[in-house]
């Protein structure tokens, strides 16, 4: 009997509508047998697919169909979406463009334009799609958050605060508006407006890991330090296994002196979720932060008669403890067996590499780290530790990575115009900085002791001294980078771009640091950066006046724990109105001081702005 492909088609979409995909796909397929060129059915399996996962059926089907009918617009929509989606984003953007030609007024044609311009970083297309999207569905969110991220993108932060506050005209209910607001209010230092908006997302529905961690920080900025330590704790009710949230809860326990064990709630989350290798990786990782090396070895050893799977990153812990237990020749076969089951584990180099040079093994551990710089040659803790590896072992290569004269700059920071000298600038600035100093304690994981440090991107805070200050910042780093020399190949030097102006000057990160007396930094490197620094807002009259070291920062000696005893090969006497800029990768640290008054100074980050 011969088939009605109308009636069979009918079918196939009732199957795919009423969720019954599996049956839906295998009547496609009948079809097919006898119609192998309908493109109706090729495009129905396709979308029967991409229910189920196949993406090889998905990419099939859509191709064979639009081969077919290249101008059918829902086609066009639902192959560019699962090209965007599949991380071929370049490959969809074409199809999506001819659907909005062809059907402007279709909504959906915009979204998708729309998330597959942003997924391209195409911030001004895509905010153009999205305006149009919301000029012909107002009643969709995800319009107005398109629109609203796209204008932050392009740093137009008064346009997307605009876009969320129309949106929320429409949509007044909108959950996800509501937070949105509150993401921009917080990135742009309205704290309490951000507070606001986000317990309003929440009384309207909606809950993830990151509103409790975003409102937490919104509130300890408000000074709220316990009711940021109480908000994000709550959260851990439902996202226990959050692994960002678990570390916020740990950081603001710490620095807000709570009462109770700060790592208590992640290590109960660990045996709670015994087989999430990340929480106990976690749990020991803070409790090795804490000094608390004893509870960390044992906690490795539950965490792998828990049933939690051996992932390469727990045995390497275990293989540290074989280490720390003065076991050094099991350490190294376990490690080298690591390195036989899992060659191209960087992290398992690295971490065998560390303990080498703990065990008196630099050459070794040079090699090592030297491997990891071939998949990453930018890595920065890779080159700040074999760095230290080709200095212990006596290593001439070192001056072709660092160089502690020509690669430290020290220059002065000019106040802006309006201010009668350089010290009364500063002294409204530290005023300023002082109170953005919530916490009571230093930070759990950073380098800083016996001190605070601010909380998030310090230059996102709206106060006129901090913008004033950033812009100085920016000033003086471009006239330090028009000095650079030209070597393409150098992991420092080369990742300049030539030209950069002073909007181009690019942060990955900026906090204030004040250390009160015997405060100081331990030995460290920043891995996010290519450019760190310092800048001295205020020092204490004992470190300017003072006949030794104190107070100094210090360069090219390594982190202690390493035991290489290297000295540091140059210091500097901090001053107001002083910046350092140094290579991310560069050991340096401070030099502990007596004093009754504090030294507060601003540290950043840069990175190349392409």
């Amino acid at each position: 009997m011969k088939r009605d492909l109308s009636q069979d088609l009918q079918q196939i979409q009732t199957h795919l509508g009423n969720g019954r995909f599996t049956a839906g796909m295998s009547l496609c397929r009948e079809v097919l047998t006898y119609a192998p060129s309908d493109p109706n059915a090729l495009y129905l399996l396709g979308l029967g697919a991409a229910q189920l996962g196949d993406a090889t059926t998905t990419r099939e089907a859509f191709y064979a169909a639009w081969q077919i009918t290249p101008e059918r617009v829902d086609l066009l929509i639902n192959f560019g979406n699962f090209l965007r989606e599949t991380g071929e984003p370049l490959k969809a953007l074409p199809l999506l463009e001819k659907a909005s030609v062809l059907s402007p007024q279709m909504p959906g044609v915009w979204k998708a334009l729309a998330l597959t311009q942003f997924k391209l970083n195409r911030f001004e297309a895509a905010l153009g799609s999205a305006e149009k999207l919301v000029g012909l569905a107002p009643q969709d969110a995800t319009g107005w958050e398109l629109a609203a991220g796209a204008a932050q993108q392009l740093r137009d932060f008064e346009k997307a605060a605009t876009l969320i506050a129309r949106g929320l005209t429409h949509l007044p209910g909108s959950a996800s508006l509501n937070y949105a607001m509150g993401q921009l209010h917080r990135e742009q230092g309205g704290f309490e407006e951000a507070s606001r908006s986000y317990l309003q997302a929440q009384a309207l529905g909606f809950s993830s890991a990151d509103l409790y961690r975003n409102n937490a920080e919104a509130l300890l900025e408000t000074g709220k330090a316990l009711d940021a330590v109480a908000f994000a704790r709550s959260g851990l009710e439902h996202y226990s296994a959050d692994i960002p949230l678990q570390q916020v809860v740990t950081r603001l326990h710490v620095e807000t002196n709570a009462p109770g064990d700060p790592v208590g709630d992640l290590m109960t989350a660990a045996r709670a979720h015994r087989t999430n290798a990340a929480l106990w990786e976690a749990a020991v990782g803070f409790l090795k932060h804490l000094d608390r090396h004893d509870e960390a070895n044992r906690l490795v050893g539950e965490a792998l008669l828990s049933g939690c799977p051996k992932t390469s990153g727990l045995m390497s812990l275990e293989a540290i403890v074989l280490g720390d237990q003065g076991f050094v020749g099991q350490m190294n076969r376990s490690y080298e067996r690591l390195l036989r089951n899992y060659p191209n584990e960087s992290g398992i180099k690295f971490d065998f590499a560390i303990q080498l040079l703990k065990t008196a093994d630099p050459s070794r551990a040079g090699r090592l780290l030297a491997d990891v710089l071939k998949v990453n040659p930018l890595d920065q803790l890779a080159l700040a530790f074999r760095c230290a590896a080709m200095r212990a072992a006596d290593d001439e290569r070192l001056s072709s990575l660092i160089n502690y004269e020509q690669m430290i700059f020290e220059v002065e920071v000019p106040a802006p115009n309006g201010f009668g000298s350089s010290a009364a600038y500063f002294q409204e600035v530290a005023t300023t900085l002082e109170a953005l100093h919530h916490t009571h304690s230093h930070p759990i994981d950073q380098s800083v002791r016996g001190g605070t440090q601010t909380n998030g991107f310090l230059f996102r805070i709206a106060d006129p001294l901090v913008k004033s200050l950033e812009q100085q910042i920016r000033l003086v780093v471009c006239d330090v980078l028009s000095t650079f020399p030209r070597d393409p190949s150098h992991p420092f030097w080369g990742r300049h771009l030539v030209g950069t102006g002073v909007s181009d000057v690019l942060f990955s990160g900026a906090w204030s640091v004040r250390l009160r007396t015997q405060g100081h930094h331990t030995n460290h490197v920043h891995p996010k950066g290519w450019i760190s620094s310092a800048l001295y807002i205020s020092v204490p009259d004992e470190v300017i006046e003072g006949t030794d070291e104190a107070g100094f920062i210090q360069f090219g000696a390594p982190e202690e724990k390493l035991g290489l005893n290297l000295p540091p090969v140059r210091t500097i006497r901090p001053a107001v109105g002083s910046l350092v800029l140094f290579p991310s990768y560069m050991w340096h640290g401070t030099i502990p001081f007596t004093s009754s008054q504090s030294r507060i100074s601003v540290a950043f980050d840069i990175i190349p702005h392409r």
